[in-house]
Order: structure tokens, then C-alpha cells, then sequence
């Protein structure tokens, strides 16, 4: 594994504007071994996955400036491939159904088992 691909490999992006959550997930990733950028707004997220190399995006449904599944679009054509999980708290089988569309995107609904989360991170 060359040096890009071993440090990629652990990075992971979370976007939740809730700051108790966003902490929380921080929290939980860091005392897995995961190094977390994480930004409570769409547009600073956009701007990360394309200028970054991340392994994993997890992201909130409703952000103060776009929804989570507009992300997920972006990442998908950003970077293909790149693992993504939608977290919501209004969670619904359309929300759903449109997430599993999207490639790459595991869903949650608050409040979710961390350990889950993190099994969806392997």
C-alpha cells in the first residue's frame, strides 16, 4: 500500500451542523482510529471532497445550506467510489430509497448503534 492510499485510508468527512452530534461522531470515529475532518455546512464539504482525498463521507440529510443526499450526488461524481453514509433524524422509505440508489451509501437513522456505523466504515 503506497503512502497516499495508507493515509486516505483512515480519513473520514463528517457534516452535521448539529454540534453535539457532529462532536459525538467525532469522538466515536477518533477512538476507532479514524482521522475526522468534520464541517457543519454542504458547500465546505463540497469544496473538501474535491480538493481532499477522504475514505469515507457521513453525512446529515438537512444541513443549513443543502441536503445531504446533494452531497452524496456530488461525492458520487467527485469520487466515484468513495464510501458514504447518510444520517438523518426525519428518516422515511423515499429518503431511503433514494439513498440506496445512490452507489456506495449506507443509511441511518438517529439515534443509530455507533458500532454499526462503524461496521459500515469496513
Amino acid at each position: 500500500m503506497d503512502r497516499d492510499t495508507d493515509t486516505t485510508a483512515k480519513r473520514i468527512l463528517v457534516v452535521e451542523d448539529d454540534t453535539v452530534v457532529r462532536t459525538s461522531l467525532t469522538r466515536i470515529l477518533e477512538r476507532a482510529g479514524f482521522d475526522v475532518v468534520a464541517v457543519a455546512e454542504y458547500g465546505r464539504a463540497r469544496d473538501l471532497v474535491e480538493a481532499e482525498l477522504f475514505h469515507a463521507l457521513i453525512t446529515d440529510l438537512d444541513l443549513p445550506d443543502g441536503t445531504g443526499l446533494d452531497l452524496l450526488e456530488s461525492v458520487r461524481h467527485l469520487r466515484p467510489g468513495m464510501r458514504s453514509i447518510l444520517i438523518t433524524g426525519y428518516g422515511c422509505s423515499a429518503i431511503r430509497k433514494q439513498a440506496f440508489e445512490l452507489e456506495h451509501v449506507a443509511y441511518f437513522e438517529k439515534p443509530f448503534d455507533p458500532r454499526e456505523l462503524l461496521a459500515a466504515l469496513d
